[in-house]
C-alpha cells in the first residue's frame, strides 16, 4: 500500500494536521495525482543537488502533461483547469530554483510519515497530552462562538443606528414644517397638538439614542472581555504548540481559526465606530440638554480605538520560524551567509491592506550581525493558498560583522551555540484614520558558521523550546532550568519520529534512560525502594533547592525522598524537624 493511501485512512484529527502542510507551493491535488511516482523519487538527494532537482522537476511537470492528456479525454472541466493552473504556477515558480520544490516534496514526505508514526504510536508524552487538552479544545469552541454573538450584536446594533437617523429625520422635517409657518399661524390648536407630538417624539429620540449608546456599550465590553481573556489564551496556546512543532512534536493548526476570529472582532470594532461616527453626525444635525451623545460618545470611542490598537498588535505573528532550506527539520539554526525563510501573517485579513503594509525584517540590537538580501516586503493576500494576508522572506542571510580592528579573521570561529539572537519584524498599518505600529519576533535563534555547529545549536533550540514557553528570553542560557526525563525522551522520540518517520517505542525509551541517566539509579530502585517507587513515594528528579521550596513552610516530620546530586546511585532522605527554640530545620 502506496504511503498516500495510508494517510487517507488516517482519523480525521490526523488528517486535519496533513492538511496543514499541502499549499500552492505543492498543491495537495498533485499529490494525490502522482502518490506513487511521487514516492519513488529521491527527493530529498535532489534537495541537495541542482541537476538532480531540475531533472525531477521536469519530470513532475511531463506527470502532470500526461494526467491533463487523461482528464481531457474524460472531458473533466473542473480538473482540467486546476491541472493547468499548477501546472502554470509549478512551472514559474521553480524553473529557476528546482531545489526549492525538491525541499518542499521531500518535507510534505517526511510530516506525513511522521503523523502515520504517530498515528500508531499508543504512548503519549506529557508535552504531547498537554497539547491536546479537551479544556483548550472547549475554550475554542467557546471562543468561535462568543465571537459570532459580537458580530451579530453589532449588526442589529446597525439597525437601530438607521432607525434612529430616519426617526430624527422624519423630527427634523416636522419640526421645520412648524419653523416655516407664519407667526400668526403657529397659535392654532392643531400646531399646538402638533408642537405636542414633536415633544413625544424627541423624548423618544432620547430613549433610541441612550439605548443605542448602551447596547454599543455592551458590545465594546463583550469583545475587551473576550480579547482580555480567552482569545489572549488561544493565541498563546498557539505559539506554544507553534515551539514544540518546532522541535518535532505533532504539527501544529489553528491559525486559520485565530484569523477567523480576530478578522470578525475587527470588522464588527469598525462597525460599531462607523456607529459612532453616524451618532456624532446625528448630533450635529439636532442636540439638546441631556442630550446623551456628547457625553458618551468620546469615551466609547477612545475604547475602540484602544481595542483595535491591541487586536492589530497581537495579530502580528511569525507564522513559519525562521529555516534554512537545506536543513528543513532544524528550524531556527541559522549559519552565516546561508539563505533563510521566514513567514509571517496578520490575523487580521481585510481586503483594504492587501499590498498596502511593507514589513521590515532586521536581527538583534547589537550590531553584530546584519541581514542581507530583500529585507523589506509587502503583505499581500496572492501568495498563500488560503489567501491570508502574509510575507515570505525568501533570500535573508545573517552576516557576522567584521571586528573593530577590521580584521575578518577567522569568521564564525568564536560562535557559541548556546548564544540567542531574534529577528525582528516592524511595519506599520494605516486605516481608517487609524495609525498602528506592529513589531513582532521570531522565537530565539542560534547562529553557527560552520554545518558542524550544527548538533550543539539543535541541542540548545531544543532545550529552550521544551523548557520555557517565554518567546524572547535571549539570556536564557546564563541559568538554564533543568527538565524532567519524561520530557527529554518524549522529545528525543520526537527527533526520530520527525527525521527519519517513526518515533521510539517504551523500549528503546527504557533503553535510552538508563544510557542517559546510568544504572546505578535504576539498580537502586529496582533493588531497595521499588514498591516506594512504585506507589509515588520518591520524588526522583529534583534539585537541593527545589526541594528547600517544598519543604518550606511544611509541619515537622514532612520528608521527601529524592536521588542524589553528588553521589550517582544514592537517594537523599530530607525531612523538615523542629529545633528547642522551636525555629524548623532541614
Amino acid at each position: 500500500m502506496s504511503q498516500w493511501s495510508q494517510v487517507q485512512q488516517l482519523e480525521i484529527k490526523f488528517l486535519e494536521q496533513v492538511d496543514q502542510f499541502y499549499d500552492d507551493n505543492f498543491p495537495m491535488e498533485i499529490r494525490h495525482l502522482l502518490a506513487q511516482w511521487i514516492e519513488s523519487q529521491d527527493w530529498e538527494a535532489a534537495s541537495n543537488n541542482e541537476a538532480m532537482a531540475m531533472i525531477l522537476l521536469q519530470n513532475l511537470l511531463i506527470q502532470v502533461d500526461e494526467q491533463l492528456d487523461r482528464v481531457s479525454q474524460e472531458k473533466n472541466l473542473l480538473l482540467i483547469h486546476n491541472l493547468k493552473r499548477i501546472r502554470k504556477l509549478l512551472q514559474g515558480k521553480y524553473h529557476g530554483n528546482p531545489m526549492h520544490i525538491a525541499v518542499i516534496i521531500s518535507n510534505c514526505l517526511r510530516e506525513e510519515r511522521r503523523i502515520l508514526a504517530a498515528a500508531s504510536m499508543p504512548v503519549q508524552g506529557p508535552l504531547e497530552k498537554s497539547l491536546q487538552n479537551s479544556v483548550v479544545s472547549e475554550r475554542q469552541r467557546n471562543v468561535e462562538h462568543k465571537v459570532s454573538a459580537i458580530k451579530n450584536s453589532a449588526q442589529m446594533t446597525d439597525q437601530d443606528v438607521k432607525y434612529l437617523e430616519d426617526l430624527q429625520e422624519e423630527f427634523d422635517f416636522r419640526y421645520k414644517t412648524i419653523q416655516s409657518l407664519e407667526q400668526s399661524d403657529k397659535t392654532s390648536a392643531l400646531i399646538k397638538q402638533e408642537m405636542l407630538a414633536l415633544q413625544a417624539m424627541l423624548n423618544t429620540l432620547d430613549y433610541k439614542r441612550k439605548e443605542v449608546l448602551s447596547k454599543i456599550g455592551r458590545v465594546i465590553h463583550e469583545i475587551d472581555t473576550l480579547m482580555s481573556n480567552m482569545l489572549t489564551e488561544e493565541l498563546l496556546d498557539w505559539k506554544r504548540r507553534q515551539q514544540i512543532a518546532c522541535i518535532g512534536g505533532p504539527l501544529h493548526g489553528g491559525l486559520d481559526q485565530l484569523q477567523n476570529c480576530f478578522t470578525l472582532l475587527a470588522e464588527s470594532l469598525f462597525q460599531v465606530r462607523r456607529q459612532l461616527e453616524k451618532l456624532d453626525e446625528l448630533l450635529t444635525r439636532l442636540t439638546y440638554d441631556g442630550d446623551p451623545i456628547p457625553v458618551q460618545r468620546p469615551q466609547l470611542l477612545e475604547k475602540v480605538n484602544f481595542l483595535l490598537y491591541n487586536l492589530f498588535r497581537n495579530s502580528f505573528v511569525v507564522e513559519r520560524q525562521p529555516c534554512m532550506p537545506t536543513h528543513p527539520q532544524r528550524p531556527m539554526v541559522l549559519k552565516t551567509l546561508i539563505q533563510f525563510t521566514v513567514k509571517l501573517r496578520l490575523l487580521i485579513k481585510l481586503p483594504e491592506l492587501n499590498y498596502q503594509i511593507r514589513v521590515k525584517a532586521t536581527i538583534d540590537n547589537n550590531r553584530r550581525f546584519v541581514l542581507c538580501g530583500t529585507h523589506v516586503k509587502a503583505m499581500n493576500m496572492d501568495e498563500s493558498a488560503n489567501g491570508s494576508l502574509s510575507v515570505e522572506f525568501r533570500h535573508l542571510q545573517p552576516k557576522e560583522m567584521k571586528s573593530s580592528a577590521g580584521s575578518k579573521g577567522n569568521e564564525g570561529s568564536h560562535m557559541v551555540t548556546e548564544e540567542l539572537h531574534s529577528i525582528s519584524f516592524e511595519t506599520q498599518v494605516c486605516l481608517y484614520g487609524l495609525t498602528i505600529n506592529l513589531e513582532t519576533s521570531s522565537l530565539p535563534v542560534v547562529m553557527i558558521s560552520n554545518v558542524s555547529q550544527l548538533p550543539n545549536a539543535w541541542a540548545s533550540i531544543i532545550w529552550y523550546n521544551l523548557s520555557t514557553n517565554d518567546p524572547q528570553n535571549l539570556s536564557f542560557f546564563n541559568n538554564p532550568p533543568a527538565a524532567t526525563l519524561s520530557q527529554l525522551l518524549e522529545v528525543l522520540s520526537w527527533q526520530f519520529s520527525s527525521y527519519v518517520g517513526r518515533g521510539l517505542n517504551s523500549e528503546q525509551l527504557n533503553m535510552l534512560a538508563e544510557k542517559l541517566m546510568g544504572t546505578s539509579i535504576l539498580d537502586l530502585i529496582k533493588k531497595h525502594i521499588l514498591p516506594l517507587w512504585i506507589d509515588g513515594y520518591v520524588m526522583g528528579f529534583v534539585s537541593k533547592e527545589k526541594e528547600r521550596i517544598l519543604l518550606k513552610d511544611k509541619t515537622p516530620g514532612t520528608f521527601l525522598l529524592r536521588f542524589s546530586e553528588s553521589n550517582l546511585g544514592g537517594i537523599t532522605f530530607t525531612w523538615v524537624d523542629q529545633l528547642e527554640n522551636g525555629k524548623y530545620n532541614f
